[in-house]
């Protein structure tokens, strides 16, 4: 059972900056996406 819950808090604290930076990398390419369209 420690194992178990050792697991998860590694996961839990590993992927969650992981996801945060992979969703701010698409937000930043989103915006400049819309900020080249809004130019034509």
């Amino acid at each position: 059972m420690d194992f178990t819950i050792l697991a998860v808090v590694i996961l839990i604290g590993v992927g969650v900056p992981i996801r945060n930076k992979l969703i701010h990398k698409y937000r930043e390419e989103k915006k400049k996406r819309d900020e080249s369209n809004k130019d034509r």
